[in-house]
């Protein structure tokens, strides 16, 4: 064999090999690609969960705030609505007429004089209304059970109803008073009748 054949082979040999090398190269750098990229993705698909995962807590909690800020402001238009309708109820029984008015100062002090000598406070226009035998009256009915009343000469500023002080406890039976022990045991009730249509 001359030396050119076996240059040739020993050329087309290495070259084959060479060949050979560099497929398998090509597939194992083919193989880490695609393994880098699958990689990558993954990476990127985190990457992205995490970015809408956080936009979705970030944008939860504006709603949340959101829907406190309208619910505090919802119930401070329900309290202010409470009070109004309160004061109404304050304002109609202190403008009871005459006859209405007295009745209502008469039962209060029936049930409440204390024990002993009570002197009866009343507003402005309620004084005009008391005379001398509205007070023997009520101090007939009083006189069974140890208790009488005397007429204030100086008049008190409340809306209407009465106080009664006697030596050692003080009687307030104002009508905002009143309203106030009504609106502590009602205030529920009529709060639901109030707003049950918008819940």
């Amino acid at each position: 064999m001359s030396i050119k054949k076996l240059e040739k082979r020993i050329k087309d040999k290495a070259t084959e090999e060479a060949k050979l090398f560099l497929d398998n190269e090509k597939k194992k750098n083919l193989k880490e690609l695609k393994k880098f990229k699958e990689i990558k993705n993954k990476e990127s698909l985190r990457r992205i969960e995490k970015l809408i995962g956080d936009i979705k807590s970030e944008e939860k909690k504006k709603i949340d705030q959101e829907e406190r800020k309208l619910e505090r402001s919802l119930l401070e238009e329900k309290r202010i609505l409470l009070e109004d309708v309160f004061l109404q109820v304050e304002d109609r029984i202190s403008s009871l007429g005459k006859n209405l008015c007295l009745n209502l100062i008469k039962k209060l002090i029936l049930r409440d004089a204390p024990l002993g000598e009570s002197v009866l406070f009343v507003n402005k226009r309620d004084y005009g209304f008391i005379n001398k035998k509205f007070i023997d009256d009520i101090n007939e009915e009083l006189g069974k059970s140890k208790r009488s009343i005397k007429l204030s000469t100086k008049v008190i500023d409340i809306k209407g109803g009465c106080i009664l002080k006697g030596n050692e406890i003080e009687v307030d039976d104002s009508i905002s008073s009143l309203v106030g022990e009504l609106r502590e045991k009602e205030e529920i009730d009529v709060a639901k009748k109030l707003f049950m249509e918008s819940e």
